[in-house]
């Protein structure tokens, strides 16, 4: 059942990109997708270290001791649509859109960790995850906005071709 699940997850995750990310806003979604791999491959080989967490089947058992699935593939897909989906005009939607990611992913993120063998917590408690999300999608969402802070610049070059 776990080896249908994470190749479930592929397939909605490849789908989802397929047919969610507009053309228009392919950028910020790549850059959004590199840059969580960057900083949930961190986060993710500290819980490893600590024995915070465990990953019981994973893809690669004698390359890593993380789920490549959930940080290659789940994370950062809902990171970029996250990213490019969020509203812009009123903070207090801002933040309810990003409460409503967070306990969606942590949610399905308990879940997982109840039902199936892909997630144990070791030492940590599902809720904690909610954290851990919070910390990756706030520094993706810092990083990839300041990278795109001059958006005059991205036209110009686009202008220039």
């Amino acid at each position: 059942m776990e080896r249908n699940i994470l190749l479930l997850v592929w397939f909605v995750c490849i789908t989802t990109i397929f047919f969610l990310v507009p053309r228009a806003k392919a950028h910020e979604f790549v850059l959004c997708f590199l840059v969580c791999q960057a900083v949930g491959w961190v986060v993710e080989v500290l819980l490893v270290h600590f024995d915070l967490v465990a990953y019981p089947l994973r893809e690669f058992p004698k390359a890593s001791d993380l789920n490549i699935t959930s940080k290659v593939v789940w994370t950062p897909v809902a990171s970029g649509l996250y990213y490019i989906y969020r509203p812009r005009a009123n903070k207090w939607t801002a933040c309810f859109y990003f409460a409503v990611w967070i306990s969606m992913l942590t949610l399905i993120d308990g879940k997982l960790a109840a039902k199936t063998k892909l997630v144990d917590y070791v030492h940590f408690h599902w809720s904690l995850m909610a954290i851990v999300l919070s910390i990756i999608f706030l520094s993706v969402h810092v990083l990839v906005s300041r990278f795109f802070r001059d958006r005059n610049v991205f036209r110009k070059e686009a202008s220039e071709r």
